[in-house]
C-alpha cells in the first residue's frame, strides 16, 4: 500500500472514522485486483467506497486526500501495438479508388444563434465576479461530538429479541430430541425468527435554551432512525415542559428555600393533560393523552433535554412538572431515561440536578447514551428518590 495512504488514515481517524486493520486490508485487496490506478482521483474515490457510510464521510475522505501531498498516482499506458500485417502480400484485390488533389473544401459551418442579451438592471449592484475555484482541503460537513456511525453504533444495542412471526428457521435442538424420542426420522421442526421487539418514545426539548443544540440533537436523532432496528420509533417534540401539574404543591414544601419536593413527591400525581408536538417548529400539536395510549410494556422512552442546566436556574415549578411527567412515563412506558446535552458539571444547583434525583440522566456523550441503552434494556440504575 503506498506510503502516503497512512497519512490519510490518520486523518480519517482524528475526524472520527474509525478505520482498522480490516479497512486497510480492504485496500490492499482492491489495489492488488488492479482498482484505483488510474489517477490519484481515482484511489481516492476507491477508498470512499471502501471507507464512507455516509455522504458527509465522503466529504471527509476526499478532502483528507486533497490535503495529503501525494505523488503522481498512474500507471504508465501501454504501448499501443502495431497494425496487424495482412495476410495476403499481393494486397488487396480490387482498384484503389484516386485521391483528389489537395485538400478537400470544408463544409462551411453554419452562424450561430446568440440569444438575445438582456438589458442590465437599473439600480442594482453588479454581481461579484466569481473566482471559479474551490478549496477542496477544507472539509465543509459539520462535525458533532459524536459521528453518525459512532450514535448508530451505540443504539443498535437496544434489542429485545423475541421469536415471533411464521416459523422459518430449523431447530437442530428439538428436531434431533425428537428423532432420538421417536427412533426414526421426523420432519425438521421449525420456529419463527428472533425479531427485535424493541419500541422507542423520543421526546425532545426544543427552542429556548436548548437552541444552541438544536443541530447536534437533530444529528442524534437521525442517527437512532438510522440504526433501523427498532421494531417502532416514535419522535415527539416539547418547550420545557410537556403540561403544568398541581401548583397547590408548592405551598406545601416546608422550607421554600430548599429545591428538593421530596415532601410532596408522594402526592404528585402523573401528568395526563400535556400537550406534544410533531414536527420540530412546534407547530403540529397532539394531546399528551394520545401519544402515551400507544405506548407498551414493550416502550422505553427517552427525553433530551437540558432540564434548566443550560441557563443555570432552579424553578420549583418546572422540577413539580418535570415530575409529574416523569410518572406519567413511569406509568405507560416499561423504562425511562433522560439525556441531557449539557455536561453534567453545570447540572448543580438547576433544576436538572433536582430531575436526576428522581429518573436515570445521562450527558449526551457516547458513554451517556451507551448508560441510557442500557436502562432501557432493563438494567436498573439507581436514583435517590425514584418515582
Amino acid at each position: 500500500m503506498p506510503p502516503f495512504v497512512y497519512a490519510v488514515i490518520d486523518q480519517l481517524r482524528r475526524r472520527g472514522l474509525p478505520l482498522g486493520v480490516d479497512d486497510c486490508d480492504a485496500l490492499r485487496r482492491a489495489l492488488a485486483a488492479g482498482f484505483g490506478w488510474t489517477s490519484g482521483d481515482a484511489l481516492a474515490e476507491l477508498c470512499v467506497t471502501l471507507w464512507a457510510k455516509t455522504a458527509a464521510e465522503a466529504d471527509t475522505v476526499r478532502a483528507a486526500f486533497a490535503r495529503v501531498d501525494a505523488p503522481q498516482w498512474t500507471l504508465a499506458a501501454a504501448p499501443a501495438r502495431p497494425p496487424a500485417a495482412p495476410s495476403d502480400p499481393a494486397g488487396p484485390a480490387g482498384p484503389v479508388p484516386p485521391v483528389a488533389d489537395g485538400p478537400a473544401p470544408a463544409a462551411a459551418d453554419p452562424e450561430p444563434v446568440r440569444p438575445p442579451a438582456a438589458a442590465p438592471g437599473r439600480g442594482l449592484p453588479a454581481a461579484p465576479p466569481g473566482t471559479g475555484r474551490v478549496d477542496t482541503t477544507l472539509v465543509l460537513t459539520p462535525q458533532y461530538p459524536l459521528t453518525e456511525r459512532e450514535i448508530v453504533q451505540v443504539w443498535r444495542g437496544l434489542r429485545r429479541p423475541t421469536r415471533h412471526g411464521p416459523p422459518v428457521e430449523l431447530d437442530v435442538e428439538e428436531t434431533l430430541r425428537r428423532s432420538a424420542w421417536l427412533g426414526v426420522r421426523v420432519p425438521p421442526v421449525l420456529v419463527p425468527a428472533r425479531r427485535n421487539t424493541t419500541r422507542l418514545l423520543l421526546l425532545v426539548d426544543r427552542q429556548g435554551s436548548m437552541a444552541p443544540f438544536h443541530r447536534y440533537v437533530e444529528h442524534v436523532e437521525h442517527a437512532v432512525r438510522r440504526a433501523g432496528r427498532l421494531s417502532a420509533l416514535t419522535v415527539a417534540y416539547f418547550h420545557n415542559t410537556v403540561g403544568a401539574a398541581d401548583a397547590a404543591l408548592l405551598d406545601r414544601l416546608p422550607d421554600p428555600f430548599d429545591p428538593a419536593v421530596d415532601a410532596v413527591l408522594p402526592d404528585v400525581e402523573p401528568l395526563d393533560d400535556g400537550t406534544l408536538y410533531h414536527d420540530a417548529a412546534l407547530t403540529s400539536p397532539v394531546p399528551l393523552r394520545d401519544v402515551l395510549a400507544a405506548v407498551t410494556a414493550s416502550t422505553g422512552a427517552a427525553v433530551i433535554s437540558d432540564a434548566g442546566a443550560a441557563r443555570g436556574g432552579h424553578s420549583p415549578a418546572r422540577l413539580l412538572d418535570t415530575v409529574a411527567f416523569g410518572k406519567a412515563l413511569r406509568r405507560a412506558a416499561g423504562a425511562v431515561t433522560w439525556l441531557n446535552p449539557v455536561p453534567p458539571t453545570r447540572w448543580r444547583r438547576s433544576t436538572a440536578e433536582q430531575v436526576a434525583r428522581h429518573l436515570p440522566m445521562f450527558p449526551l456523550t457516547r458513554a451517556g447514551m451507551y448508560q441510557a441503552v442500557d436502562v432501557l434494556r432493563g438494567r436498573p440504575f439507581p436514583v435517590a428518590r425514584p418515582l
